[in-house]
């Protein structure tokens, strides 16, 4: 269970720095997926939060109308869903605050990219194909449900995310997969990854990226013990990784063009 809190907001309409991304939207604080990797753990303690990133989410109550008011004047460019926060998250489906902004964007003149690790999008698919420039991407860390419930408790297995993706992919709507983060000795062999860059291109996706694992010391720390209850074998290459995370990178962006030919 996560603890639920609402709150309002000054601005939903956010400048980034994230390359070919002009805007970010993130309706939501906090996050129910409580994935173990999460780089968006330090969060929390800038948005006064007590709680462990992952157990709690912050709903932005009037993000909808504050993004109408930030819209009479017109924008250019791309908008993210969402930099930080997955846009949607189970509570999605009670506020409805993403599909607000959806609506709102198809009616903007910008273009949208979603990424997401829920099939919730599915819902909003009349909105997406609406829009000749929108793009959904789904985060799959491995095709092993069992896996995946373990790094990424309370977001939808992979399996539902293909299977969405496939329909989104069948609508005519633009489908990519991020493979994020790979973990070193976990998800990182090659028949699995080829597996997923596989999976993802019979589903219709029209890219496959991939992300190392920001070796970050909580992130590193839940992924240490979940592989020393687990899967101690992987222990080696895990530590080894960890020892030196920029020989790892650099081995992974070489290793990375065999699998995608």
């Amino acid at each position: 269970m996560f603890k639920l809190y609402e709150s309002t907001c000054r601005s939903a309409l956010n400048p980034s720095r994230i390359p070919g991304i002009s805007y970010c939207l993130n309706p939501y604080t906090g996050c129910s997926h409580g994935c173990i990797y999460c780089y968006a753990g330090c969060m929390a303690r800038f948005r006064g939060r007590q709680e462990k990133w992952g157990t709690f989410v912050q709903v932005k109550t009037n993000f909808v109308e504050v993004l109408a008011g930030q819209l009479r004047r017109p924008k250019k460019g791309k908008v993210m869903l969402a930099s930080v926060t997955d846009a949607y998250q189970v509570i999605e489906s009670k506020y409805g605050l993403t599909r607000g902004c959806l609506e709102l964007l198809s009616r903007s003149g910008l273009e949208v990219s979603i990424l997401t690790k829920s099939d919730l999008v599915l819902r909003d698919a009349g909105f997406l194909k609406a829009m000749p420039a929108a793009e959904v991407g789904f985060t799959i860390t491995t095709l092993d449900d069992r896996l995946a419930r373990l790094l990424e408790p309370g977001a939808p297995p992979p399996s539902r995310r293909l299977a969405a993706l496939e329909k989104l992919s069948a609508a005519g709507i633009k489908t990519w997969v991020f493979v994020a983060p790979v973990i070193p000795g976990l998800t990182d062999a090659p028949e699995d990854l080829a597996a997923i860059t596989k999976a993802a291109a019979g589903a219709g996706a029209q890219e496959v990226d991939f992300d190392p694992l920001n070796f970050y010391p909580a992130a590193v720390s839940s992924i240490r013990e979940l592989i020393s209850r687990y899967w101690p074998e992987a222990k080696g290459a895990f530590e080894h990784a960890c020892r030196d995370p920029r020989a790892y990178r650099q081995w992974l962006r070489r290793f990375i063009p065999q699998i995608s030919q």
